[in-house]
């Protein structure tokens, strides 16, 4: 595997940001796109500011992934002979999680990955599995994930840092169907399973493998998507007239709802261990805006200058989003938010 050490082209735009209270403060916004790609995809951030993602390799006619360092160098890489490789999670030190397309040698099947901090990367694979799709790796090493039999039913999966998968399925009578999205650092992790065809409910899986499965109140789907070091859950979930509103279940169990002022749906994507929840909501015209909540409840809503979409993907412990935005061209590009130097806090944003 040859590994491309490049310098990222980013911008970098001092914005205010409205926040709903009325008040305003200066935000740093770094936008950048890896250099002869397009579409530049971030998925994760670590507590360091590393960002991994994928973009389209222009030259190559390929989908790659990428790892963007705090200064702007970026590392590209693919996995053996794979033509589409999609990183989706990282941990603190730096390993990467995704899945790749091996279609040029096995049909249509989608291994997962995990890649060292050497460049090495080893494939993760079961043998009924037609696509293995790893989603989250934490500081222990352990990765969750699901993957897809020959019938198309999902199964949630653990893997053990030394390679030992444990492979799963929640709710009643372990109705296959079952998509796990995120894990901490306590082993605990969170997904969502679909046990009647038609409804979709949260679930949170113990290190221990003890499954409890919820819902938030008059959902008809629940989606948990992000959960922290203090067992705090976030997601969202679908009301009777389909709209989707975001959740924060306390480690308690207690679940409570909230809704960006004047959204027409709110979609939570990312939560620390400061309760800071980001996301992204639309607004009536059906546009897309990012959106930082605060412990306390208050919300920022904030966009990319001159974009007409703004995604958040993640968030780590310095509250520094990374995402994705539209320009006025249709083109996409990456962004990360970063405060200051001279604002640093409980605050920091």
């Amino acid at each position: 595997m040859k590994r491309t050490p490049v310098l990222a082209l980013f911008s970098r735009v001092i914005v205010l940001l409205a926040f709903t209270t009325g008040f305003t403060f200066a935000q740093e916004i770094i936008m950048f796109d890896v250099p002869d790609g397009i579409s530049t995809t971030p998925t994760a951030i670590t507590p360091r500011g590393q960002i991994v993602g994928y973009y389209g390799d222009t030259k190559a006619g390929t989908v790659r992934g990428f790892l963007r360092n705090r200064d702007g160098k970026v590392t590209t890489f693919a996995a053996t002979d794979s033509t589409f490789t999609v990183p989706t999670g990282v941990n603190p030190w730096g390993q990467i999680v995704g899945y790749y397309d091996e279609s040029s040698t096995s049909g249509f099947l989608q291994p997962g990955f995990v890649r060292n901090l050497d460049g090495a990367i080893t494939t993760i694979n079961l043998s009924e599995a037609t696509n293995v799709y790893p989603e989250g790796i934490n500081a222990r090493g352990e990765i969750i994930g699901h993957w897809v039999d020959l019938a198309q039913f999902s199964h949630g999966f653990v893997r053990s840092p030394h390679g030992t998968i444990t492979s799963f399925d929640a709710g009643s009578g372990g109705f296959p169907g079952t998509i796990d999205l995120a894990i901490n650092s306590f082993g605990q992790s969170v997904g969502s399973y679909d046990d009647s065809g038609t409804e979709a409910h949260g679930f949170l899986r113990q290190a221990d493998g003890v499954i409890e499965s919820f819902d938030a109140q008059d959902a008809t789907n629940t989606s948990p998507v992000a959960i922290n070091a203090r067992g705090q859950i976030v997601g969202s979930y679908t009301d009777t007239n389909d709209v989707r509103h975001g959740f924060l279940r306390r480690a308690d169990g207690t679940i409570e709802t909230f809704d960006v002022l004047n959204a027409t749906n709110t979609w939570p994507v990312a939560i620390n261990a400061r309760r800071q929840i980001a996301g992204y909501y639309a607004d009536a015209t059906s546009g897309l805006h990012g959106f930082l909540r605060e412990a306390d409840g208050d919300v920022k809503r904030f966009d990319v200058p001159n974009s007409t979409s703004t995604m958040p993907t993640g968030m780590n412990e310095r509250s520094e989003i990374t995402g994705v935005f539209t320009d006025s061209d249709g083109k996409q590009h990456g962004f990360v938010t970063r405060a200051p130097d001279s604002y640093r806090g409980q605050q920091d944003f």
